[in-house]
């Protein structure tokens, strides 16, 4: 087997962790809003320093700077990328447990200020410390709840870092008071590897992080609607069709359009910032009332529209009317204002059989709308298209 040229494969690496530090500097300073990346570059900063001073040692400099000092620096990079994603899942002004980091850093860095000497000691401590930071890393990445793939395959390096370091632990200690063995030496170069190997990649990682972030962000903006969160009429529209293809010919598919009553006479009266109060408190309540698999769209305006399956008609007709007191109940003074806020709602049941396209029972649902509307308001009217229409409310 051909030597392993670990000069070269240290350089290069630490070549790439030069260029990731001066990349997330670059994105610290363009988005100013996101400490993580000073974080970030930090750990690759001083993981090159560390690394530089445990090289040093071949050039006969003192034990205290190549070995205490590269081995108690070596243990800050994952530290730094934890207290990093703790600032990017939980937001810019999380508080860092800074005193209590601080505590076990000066305890780790005493206790191989006075141990360091004894035989393999120094790297099965920062061996240790580094898998355990590594450990607290996946730990905090189950924090994120949207880059889930990118999460996943930072925590599966981690991990693997982290086994690499268990692996280096255990080589030390079998070989505890004894000059390793050429093939120890081998394993030893190969976890060697894998150590810079695994850095340099979770390295590389973290900046996906923001770019997957952004991407998301980017995709949220342009599918919700900005005052209510709930999904825009482009949105609504694009994903009709999933929903459309759920009906059967026991299970409906059942389309609402629902409108806030006298909505024109409240913005002229009371100001459009409580008409937009009255409009985010109507989605509240649509998104209380009906469940996760549901479609609710802002069309526009003061109109809503809902797309029900999986359930029956009558079903459908009871979450309507929920719908339509818990607004005339909660919504009675909004903004400290007497508006008597009530809410019309038009519904159509379109089951597998039926040939009409989304379009054509989207414009039923708001026939039936516009009956309730004009029979008083404050109503429920389902299927208006058919002689038998029944109005609830």
């Amino acid at each position: 087997m051909p030597d392993i040229d670990l000069v070269t494969l240290t350089s290069l690496t630490l070549a790439i962790n030069a260029t990731v530090a001066g990349y997330m500097l670059l994105l610290a300073r363009l988005n100013i809003a996101q400490p993580a990346f000073y974080h970030w570059a930090a750990s690759c900063i001083i993981f090159i320093f560390a690394s530089l001073l445990a090289v040093s040692l071949v050039y006969q400099v003192t034990p205290v700077i190549s070995v205490w000092l590269a081995h108690s620096l070596l243990a800050l990079p994952a530290i730094l990328i934890a207290t990093g994603l703790l600032r990017f899942f939980r937001g810019t002004e999380t508080a860092l447990p800074i005193k209590m980091l601080g505590i076990i850093f000066a305890a780790y860095a005493t206790l191989l200020f006075f141990t360091y000497k004894l035989s393999y000691s120094a790297p099965i401590l920062t061996a240790a410390a580094i898998a355990l930071g590594c450990l607290w890393c996946i730990a905090l990445l189950n924090l994120n709840t949207t880059q889930r793939v990118v999460s996943k395959l930072l925590q599966g390096v981690l991990l693997l870092h982290a086994l690499a370091m268990v692996a280096e632990i255990t080589l030390y200690i079998d070989n505890w008071q004894l000059p390793l063995t050429p093939h120890s030496e081998l394993y030893l170069k190969f976890i060697l590897i894998s150590h810079l190997l695994l850095t340099s990649i979770a390295s590389m990682m973290l900046p996906l992080l923001l770019f997957v972030h952004r991407e998301q962000h980017l995709l949220l903006q342009a599918n919700r609607d900005e005052l209510t969160h709930l999904p825009n009429r482009r949105h609504f529209f694009r994903e009709s069709s999933t929903f459309m293809a759920r009906a059967t010919d026991s299970s409906p598919v059942i389309i609402m359009m629902l409108d806030l009553d006298n909505f024109k006479s409240i913005n002229d009266t009371f100001g459009h910032a409580v008409g937009d109060a009255a409009l985010k408190q109507v989605a509240d309540a649509l998104n209380i009332e009906l469940r996760a698999t549901d479609l609710i769209g802002r069309m526009g305006g003061e109109e809503f529209a809902i797309v029900m399956t999986e359930t029956t008609e009558a079903a459908a007709r009871k979450v309507a009317e929920r719908l339509r007191q818990k607004v005339e109940l909660q919504a009675r003074v909004i903004e400290g204002n007497q508006i008597n806020l009530t809410i019309s709602i038009g519904a159509i049941c379109s089951y597998k059989n039926n040939s009409s396209d989304f379009q054509a029972l989207l414009k039923l649902a708001d026939d039936a709308l516009f009956e309730a509307k004009r029979r008083g308001r404050n109503q429920i009217i389902f299927d208006y298209s058919n002689n038998d229409a029944q109005v609830v409310g």
